[in-house]
């Protein structure tokens, strides 16, 4: 009877035993990107995604060539393309917007905007389109679900097209996008599974090496910016913290990051060129 007790003693401890190794093998990350100098000014990269993958640098190797091959077509040129305004552009950048869905289109925008006034006057009933007429202040609210869709959200679905061409079937770890607050990134509960000693004079401090990018470049000015940026992540209740290099003005090797930089083309009459 003793000897039973003990084994139902050892069998009820094994699942917590189990979830207690695993939660120290559980790291988190921080990507800071709120102080990042671009042509010498500071950049906040607020509203943008980044994507982990386990490994480093050499590990994705293949994902960085075609990250650098990649044929982008930037925001400006997919809007060009659909003859857009540019007081729709003007509307976009004027806080690194990507989408109308990136903030509140005010009344003051809808005037302004001949696109927002558009849909605007589809909800009200006074342009085309069928559907029940809305109140003034109701087709303020509708006018991004009154846009086209190329408006509305054509960018993302070709952006999202590029990308799981880029992965070519790698699936990331884990994605997130930066705040408008902290402007940071925040990756928790990492799995770490290739956990090792990071310093030889330190065998007790382990860690696993990660790589993080943000796939699809940031556009700034006349430029377009990619990260893809390796950094060590370890079972600590801290955590890790990755700074994005500072980009030079063409790309390189910056410290832990490759930095892919590309000159963005010119919209002119609805045609971009380089």
């Amino acid at each position: 009877m003793r000897i039973l007790r003990r084994i139902l003693l050892i069998v009820l401890l094994l699942p917590a035993g189990g979830m207690w190794v695993a939660a120290q093998n559980l790291g988190s990350l921080d990507v800071q990107v709120k102080t990042v100098k671009i042509a010498g000014k500071p950049i906040k990269i607020s509203r943008k995604r980044f994507y982990l993958f386990r490994g480093g640098l050499e590990a994705n190797k293949d994902l960085v060539s075609r990250l650098k091959a990649a044929n982008f077509v930037s925001r400006d040129c997919y809007y060009c393309g659909l003859h857009t305004s540019k007081e729709y552009i003007a509307w976009l950048k004027e806080k690194d917007c990507e989408s109308p869905y990136c903030r509140q289109i005010t009344t003051e925008d809808i005037a302004k905007v001949p696109e927002f006034q558009a849909a605007y006057q589809k909800g009200i009933g006074a342009g085309p389109g069928k559907g029940p007429k809305l109140s003034p202040k109701t087709a303020e609210q509708w006018v991004t679900t009154n846009l086209s869709p190329e408006l509305r959200d054509g960018f993302y679905r070709q952006r999202k097209t590029v990308i799981d061409g880029l992965l070519s079937g790698t699936k990331p770890l884990q994605s997130s996008m930066t705040d408008t607050a902290a402007v940071k990134a925040q990756f928790i509960d990492i799995l770490l599974t290739g956990l090792r000693a990071a310093d030889p004079k330190k065998p007790d401090t382990k860690t696993e090496t990660f790589l993080v990018t943000n796939l699809f470049p940031l556009e700034v000015d006349n430029k377009s910016y990619l990260w893809a940026c390796e950094i060590e992540v370890g079972p600590t209740k801290t955590a890790a913290k990755l700074t994005l290099a500072d980009p030079a003005d063409t790309s390189k090797r910056v410290k832990n990051c490759e930095v892919i930089v590309r000159q963005l083309p010119t919209c002119n009459q609805g045609t971009c060129s380089q």
